[in-house]
């Protein structure tokens, strides 16, 4: 059987891992979304590929050295076009609410970008909301 997973999202037409990226995948009826996980200072799972903040924000450094409260200051979407200004590095808490009402098949694709040598308890945080959010059904999680 075919799948068609959006990796990062809808990233062709909204910037790549914000939750509008994700909602407009969820609207072209895809079969999963894929998505990158790190680690803030403070330890929350966001939704961002890179280990800095250059690329796909407005920000600078690397994420493990910022506070979700930092990273949310930040513009997540004008690099892809000024028509997303709004868009913010989303929680994987948040995408996690956002697909908690998607199809039974509906597939996350969570890849940890590091282990926890750079992120300790990464695994644990992301199983946490695994669970949290009765999602092992729908989740699978992926690493290098």
């Amino acid at each position: 059987m075919t799948k068609i997973i959006a990796h990062r999202g809808a990233s062709s037409i909204a910037p790549e891992n914000t939750l509008i990226a994700f909602e407009r995948a969820i609207e072209l009826k895809s079969d999963g979304i894929e998505l990158d996980v790190h680690l803030t200072k403070n330890g929350v799972p966001i939704v961002i590929h890179d280990f800095d903040l250059e690329r796909t924000t407005n920000g600078t450094g690397f994420i493990v050295d910022h506070t979700l409260e930092s990273i949310k200051k930040l513009d997540a979407g004008s690099c892809f076009s000024s028509n997303f200004s709004d868009q913010k590095v989303p929680t994987l808490e948040e995408v996690f609410q956002l697909c908690k009402s998607t199809p039974d098949n509906f597939i996350i694709n969570v890849e940890l970008k590091a282990g926890s040598k750079v992120y300790p308890q990464i695994e644990e945080k992301v199983l946490r909301l695994v669970d949290q959010y009765h999602l092992k059904e729908k989740v699978l999680i992926s690493s290098f």
